[in-house]
């Protein structure tokens, strides 16, 4: 049977990982510090426990380019690699342990996307709960603080919002569904650029001199059980020139096939 543990947070908005009676039992006798608000759900840590690497695999679709496969590997404790293959060029969003790798380089005007997606991948919140190795499972990059922040609606469905923040990273908001608790939607902040961007192929796409601000997101879906926890099977993904070239800001999203743990994962997937 699938089991999803809860974790909770109380009205200070600090993660509280007692069990549910133990918790309801300290809020009759009138521990204000453990009243219950809200009631987070982020996954098995049981089954979880059980996994030191994990392979998605599937599809990827920008623009009007035919679907790309596409690969999410990770491993625990803290090494996570993308690879979408694209038709012009292989993008790669890695994070070794250490630091963030991201391929290929982009030119000096596009630096400021570039530093963005690295900074994202060393947040431990990079692909939601598609990567094994995340700040929610507590394999992130360090201590983590969270705080919660309300609620709010994503793709039309109320969900908890949760700041998160992991030794000297951005802190990161991550939403949860109130219905069924998955972590559907995570925000890396804005960046905001004003110069026109070249693309992998040695052109140039002009998009105009005015300013653009770019939202960065990943937002997951279609959750199903895979060996004992509930994994997304559809993602969106904001990105910005040079990834795209028909316009400065937009989305790719894909589609997983299939999930596979406690496989080899070759190094080369790392570096």
């Amino acid at each position: 049977m699938f089991h999803v543990p809860p974790i909770y947070i109380d009205q200070q908005g600090n993660f509280l990982k007692s069990d549910k009676r133990d918790a309801e039992r300290k809020q009759k006798s009138g521990d204000n510090n453990l009243r219950i608000e809200e009631r987070i759900y982020v996954g098995g840590k049981e089954a979880l426990a059980r996994f030191k690497s994990r392979v998605a695999v599937g599809t990827v679709k920008k623009e009007d380019e035919a679907d790309a496969r596409m690969a999410i590997v990770s491993e625990t404790p803290n090494r996570v690699s993308a690879v979408y293959v694209f038709k012009n060029y292989n993008w790669q969003l890695t994070y070794d342990g250490s630091k963030s790798i991201f391929r290929p380089l982009t030119g000096k005007d596009a630096s400021i996307i570039e530093s963005k997606q690295r900074e994202m991948l060393a947040t431990g919140a990079m692909f939601n709960s598609i990567s094994l190795y995340n700040l929610i499972t507590n394999d992130g990059p360090a201590e983590v603080k969270f705080e919660a922040k309300g609620s709010k609606k994503v793709k039309g469905r109320p969900a908890f919002v949760v700041e998160a923040k992991a030794g000297k990273s951005p802190s990161v908001l991550l939403y949860f569904d109130a219905e069924t608790f998955m972590w559907v939607r995570t925000d890396y902040g804005r960046v905001t650029f004003t110069k026109m961007m070249g693309t992998f192929t040695n052109d140039v796409v002009q998009h105009g001199e005015d300013q653009t601000e770019v939202d960065f997101y990943f937002e997951t879906t279609d959750f199903r059980e895979v060996d004992g926890v509930k994994l997304p099977f559809k993602f969106e993904q904001v990105v910005a020139a040079p990834i795209i070239r028909q316009k400065r800001v937009g989305t790719i999203t894909g589609t997983i096939t299939e999930y596979k743990h406690n496989v080899p994962i070759d190094p080369k997937m790392f570096q």
